[in-house]
């Protein structure tokens, strides 16, 4: 088998270590606090999609966001590493960050019979929001609403297994979204919180200042 690199890969590459070593640079010193051990404040549930990163609400996730990435953002595909941020690293917030525009979520509203198998068992988990409730409106809006469906689905799926720690206040399970094409009409980026612990009418929170 031949290997080469085209002009492109090398590019990419050579772009991609230039920022590590800028990385490294200034990030050195922070390193060194916890090179050996870590605790991260938050286990972090996120799609894979490339544009929905931890850079849309923190400047400095090492050690602070124990992360774990699937399409669809969901709890069964990665339970295990889940399960370790919970119960080994004991963060006191588990976090399901959907976005809007997940490829994931529109394959799974339509007939994705075609794609690969590996693909569909993963999709499976999906549909399961999805046909859970009727969506109403044009198919953008049928879109954004299978978003928030999905993370309401994934948060009930964790309460399941993480639920007396809830009680016993020693977790919270949060959803949110991240509205990339201003959707929802709170601007392009904006991140809201629309489930904890399982309630959406976040009004009942007398204590919570945020907004969904």
């Amino acid at each position: 088998m031949e290997y080469f690199l085209t002009e492109q890969t090398i590019k990419i590459l050579k772009q991609i270590l230039q920022a590590n070593s800028d990385y490294m640079y200034h990030q050195e010193d922070n390193l060194k606090q916890f090179s050996k051990v870590q605790s991260p404040n938050a286990t972090l549930v996120m799609c894979c999609d490339s544009r929905a990163h931890t850079t849309s609400f923190t400047c400095n996730p090492e050690n602070n966001f124990f992360i774990v990435r699937n399409i669809g953002n969901q709890y069964i595909l990665n339970q295990g590493c889940v399960e370790f941020g919970v119960h080994v690293l004991k963060t006191p917030l588990l976090i399901f960050l959907g976005h809007t525009q997940c490829g994931a979520i529109k394959e799974s509203m339509n007939n994705y019979s075609h794609l690969p198998s590996s693909i569909i068992r993963e999709i499976d988990h999906l549909a399961l929001s999805i046909k859970k409730s009727e969506l109403h409106g044009d198919c953008e809006h049928k879109w954004a609403s299978a978003v928030v469906n999905n993370v309401n689905q994934q948060v009930e799926l964790a309460l399941k297994d993480f639920g007396l720690l809830c009680l016993n206040k020693k977790l919270i399970v949060i959803g949110m979204v991240l509205d990339l094409d201003n959707s929802m009409g709170g601007g392009y980026g904006k991140i809201s919180v629309i489930n904890i612990n399982g309630e959406t009418d976040l009004a009942k929170f007398t204590n919570y200042e945020g907004h969904a």
